[in-house]
Formats: structure tokens, C-alpha cells, sequence
């Protein structure tokens, strides 16, 4: 017995000894932000990020300074969902449903624990919002195209390999830099991104690996890259550029936060912007309108009219034809009609459906899987039940 014990302490001190060596090693190899990552999910009871955490991060602080409530019709919520289409939502835990037609929210709802009232995160929703700053950005003069090199503003593109990427290749994901996209992998440049303190540094290592402006590989590394293009172009902050020429132009109802990745640090421009279900149905009726809010061209026609269609300019991986990506905006067929949307890792939706003057936002914790179309399963799900409640 007494030597059973010693064998036992002696695996105990050894197996102590391998976790401690194993914490230190994944420390000193730069993956430091796992233990934040472990700790704001696993440990809360999460397989990985949620919409609902803005609270763990620093923010910057969007204010709205002049709200106007979104109009409602007279007829709001008078036609409702299928009990179909409302099992559906409920399977992929659908925090809220809206539809506005004409300008006016046709249907609203939400379900527990979120209300009108609870702010939720974009995710990569808000690629398709820094896209509509560059717009802005080149009509103001800040930035002469989108052909315009991204070395002209950041120092660490001026190499060799790098000075060939252009303003174009990161809106359209074709940088040619070789960050790993991953929404489920822990070791991956997202997770890092996402968890991690050294934003900026992370994005300046990257090195390319293919021809610039060339093939659609998305990666959040591009868009993060236009958030320090578009900071020293213009000598704002993303949220003070974007609170400026977008927020208060679209009269937001609610202020909104955008992630830093530490205190007094940079926006997570590629994802992490959390705001109210209305105001990003706001987003997508200011794109509905071509760049117009009111009487007022907020982003240049022109670039909405490029950005929200597929870049014929880049190919797939496999070498077919783009049909699916902008420059940062989605782009899709439904029912003969082409449809634009902004969408976000789980299940974040912005939906433009020009046709049925149509703007549907759905917010979650899940959707599902992307199809070989490259759009995931219950974007069409949506399209669908929005009209139903828009007839």
C-alpha cells in the first residue's frame, strides 16, 4: 500500500510538472491568449465565442446623438410566421427576427433572454460596414482609389513581396497573406485575433504566400489591415470615423461598442461591433438606397453599386468565377432576384433584397451549414419568412 502511494505521488508531482511545462510553453510561444479564450468561453460555459460578452472586452463607446425611432407600419406583426418557420428559428437559438418593407418595420421579435433593448455582436457583419468607410473615405479624398497600394499608408506593405496588395485586394479577401481562417480552431489567426492583445502585430507578421488580387481566400487579416488603412488615412479612430459618417448620419436609435483588444487599443474591425437589431436594419436600408439616408448621399452611389455585387476581378479557389463576394459584402441569387448581405459567424444577418424592398436582420447564437453554393442554409430561410410577414 505505502508503495502504491508513492507511485501515485510521484505521477501526481510528474503530471503537475507536464501541465506547468505545457502552460509555460504554449505562454512562451505567443499562445498566451488561449487561457483568455478558455476562460471567457469554456469556463462560462460556451464551446467558443457568443453574441452576448461585450462586457469581457474593452470598447469604444459609439454614442448616438441623434436618434430617431425607426418607423413602424400600421399592419407590424399582423401577419406571423408559420409555426414552422418558428421552430426553425427556435432550433438555431434565433435571438431576433425583423423585416422592414418600405421603409417600415413590418415584423419584430425576439426571443429570451435578448429584447429590443440588448446589444449583440456583428461579428463579421462589420466587415461590411469598414467596406462602406473605405467608400466614404475615397469620396472625401483620404484614400485616390481602390487601386491605391496599402503601402502608401502602412510602412510594413512597402516590402517587396507585400507592396503589390492594394486597397482592392483586401476588400475583396485576395491579399495573397497567409492568415488562417478559422472559427473553430484554437490555434488559428481568428482565435488569436479575437482573444488576443497584440492586434496590430499580429496583422504586421503576416507574409504573403500567393499573387495579390488574384484568388478569393476569406480571412479576417484583410479587413483588419483596412481598419489601420482607413486610421491613417483619415486620422480618426475606425469608431470616430464610422460614429461620424455613418452612426450619426443613419440617426441610430442606440449607441453602440466596438471590441478593442486592450485597453486604449485597436477596434477588432474585422468582427465585434455590437448594437441594436434596428440599427443594423438602419445599415441595410442606407445601402437599400444606394448610399442614401433621406436627402443625403452618406456613401458614394458608385461604390455601393461595386461593393454589393461579386468582383468579377478575382476567382474562387478552385479557378471558377466569383458569384458570391464584393468587396466585404455577399452577394446571392433568390428566386431570379439578386439579394446582398452582410453575415456574421453565428448567424448574423443583414439581408438586402432589393426586388421586395426588403431589409431582413437576423441576430443568434447559431446558424447553419454553408452549402456548396458558398451561402450557408438558413440565409434562405429567412428570405422566406420575410415573405410571409411582408405580403
Amino acid at each position: 500500500m505505502f508503495l502504491i502511494l508513492i507511485m501515485f505521488k510521484k505521477s501526481l508531482i510528474g503530471l503537475t510538472l507536464f501541465i506547468i511545462a505545457l502552460l509555460l510553453g504554449h505562454w512562451m510561444c505567443g499562445y498566451g491568449y488561449l487561457f483568455r479564450g478558455v476562460a471567457y468561453s469554456y469556463l462560462r460555459g460556451q464551446s467558443g465565442p457568443g453574441i452576448n460578452e461585450a462586457h469581457l472586452f474593452y470598447n469604444d463607446t459609439i454614442r448616438s446623438n441623434n436618434p430617431v425611432k425607426t418607423p413602424s407600419s400600421k399592419k407590424i406583426n399582423s401577419t406571423d410566421l408559420s409555426s414552422k418557420a418558428v421552430e426553425t428559428l427556435q432550433e438555431i437559438k434565433t435571438a431576433c427576427f425583423l423585416v422592414v418593407k418600405d421603409d417600415s418595420l413590418v415584423y419584430e421579435r425576439y426571443w429570451e433572454p435578448y429584447s429590443q433593448n440588448t446589444p449583440t455582436n456583428t461579428f463579421s457583419a462589420a466587415k461590411s460596414f469598414v467596406s462602406l468607410l473605405v467608400g466614404i473615405a475615397i469620396e472625401q479624398g483620404y484614400i485616390e482609389s481602390v487601386d491605391q497600394p496599402v503601402g502608401d499608408f502602412l510602412e510594413e506593405f512597402n516590402s517587396m513581396e507585400k507592396s503589390k496588395i492594394t486597397i482592392r485586394s483586401l476588400l475583396t479577401m485576395s491579399s495573397g497573406l497567409n492568415w488562417g481562417e478559422s472559427g473553430k480552431n484554437p490555434y488559428s489567426d481568428n482565435a488569436k485575433a479575437y482573444y488576443g492583445q497584440q492586434l496590430r502585430e499580429q496583422v504586421n507578421a503576416l507574409e504573403l504566400i500567393e499573387e495579390p488580387s488574384k484568388t478569393f481566400r476569406y480571412k479576417s487579416g484583410d479587413t483588419q489591415i483596412l481598419v489601420y488603412v482607413l486610421e491613417k488615412a483619415t486620422g480618426y479612430t475606425l469608431s470616430d470615423y464610422f460614429k461620424i459618417n455613418i452612426w450619426d448620419k443613419i440617426e441610430a436609435e442606440s449607441s453602440a461598442l466596438w471590441n478593442l483588444d486592450k485597453k486604449d487599443g485597436d477596434e477588432k474591425g474585422f468582427c465585434c461591433f455590437y448594437g441594436l437589431p434596428r440599427d443594423f436594419a438602419k445599415i441595410g436600408l442606407l445601402v437599400l438606397h444606394g448610399g442614401k439616408w433621406k436627402n443625403q448621399q452618406v456613401v458614394p452611389n458608385n461604390y455601393i453599386k461595386k461593393a454589393i455585387v461579386p468582383a468579377k476581378e478575382i476567382r474562387e479557389k478552385n479557378g471558377e468565377e466569383n458569384f458570391r463576394y464584393g468587396w466585404q459584402w455577399w452577394a446571392a441569387s433568390y428566386k431570379g432576384s439578386t439579394i446582398h448581405y452582410a453575415r456574421g459567424l453565428l448567424g448574423q444577418y443583414i439581408i438586402v433584397y432589393p426586388k421586395k424592398r426588403l431589409v431582413i436582420v437576423r441576430t443568434g447564437e447559431q446558424r447553419k451549414k454553408v452549402l456548396a453554393d458558398g451561402h450557408p442554409a438558413d440565409l434562405w430561410d429567412y428570405l422566406s419568412f420575410a415573405e410571409q410577414v411582408s405580403k
